[in-house]
């Protein structure tokens, strides 16, 4: 049976009429070489990056919000959109992408997120985890160990109120100046979609 998977790349894009970005909040600070990271917009480079590969590989891959769509859909909507791909295709996971923000800038490393007691999605929370630490050694693991597996439970919207199993992955900081600087690098963005490439097709 063919392998399928939903990619969820978090909040907005870029406005194309405007130039601004949609999602409030959700970047970087801004760097002492001017840059600044939009979440929305990494996370569409690391979902487009992930899905070419995976169709290389034979992986059907669907989206609650298309890479080249620059909107930031309601959570209510992308759970709504996940559940059609899910009627079609109930051997589907999804994956929600993510990086992480916190006011304290030393704040750093990677976690994955399920839905609260012991689901299907535990074990691909397990497996990306693994592929993910094996790219990046050097990241803090930001696991939760005490009911056996590496997994934080949280009632997030799209992992909680989707019905298939799902993820919400945290590649790294972006409010980390270390961390960022891998997140805004093409070897970053390939490493990142590896993993969830890895993922996907050893789970």
């Amino acid at each position: 049976m063919q392998k399928v998977v939903i990619l969820d790349p978090g909040h907005g894009g870029i406005n194309p009429l405007t130039g601004q970005y949609v999602t409030p909040g959700k970047r970087s600070p801004k760097w002492g070489d001017g840059s600044v990271y939009f979440e929305g917009v990494g996370n569409r480079n690391i979902v487009e990056l992930a899905a070419r590969i995976l169709v290389a590989k034979g992986v059907k891959v669907l989206y609650t919000v298309a890479p080249d769509n620059w909107k930031d859909l309601s959570l209510s909507q992308r759970v709504r959109i996940a559940d059609s791909h899910y009627r079609s295709n109930p051997n589907a996971v999804l994956i929600s992408v993510h990086s992480n923000g916190s006011d304290n800038p030393s704040a750093g490393g990677f976690e994955v997120f399920t839905s609260p007691g012991q689901t299907k999605s535990d074990r691909l929370a397990d497996v990306w985890f693994k592929e993910h630490q094996k790219m990046f050694p050097d990241l803090r693991p930001r696991p939760d160990t005490r009911d056996g597996d590496l997994d934080k439970e949280a009632k997030f919207t799209i992992i909680n109120d989707t019905k298939c199993p799902a993820i919400l992955i945290e590649t790294m900081f972006h409010t980390n100046a270390k961390e960022c600087k891998i997140l805004q690098s093409t070897n970053g963005v390939r490493d990142i979609a590896t993993a969830i490439v890895n993922a996907v097709t050893k789970w």
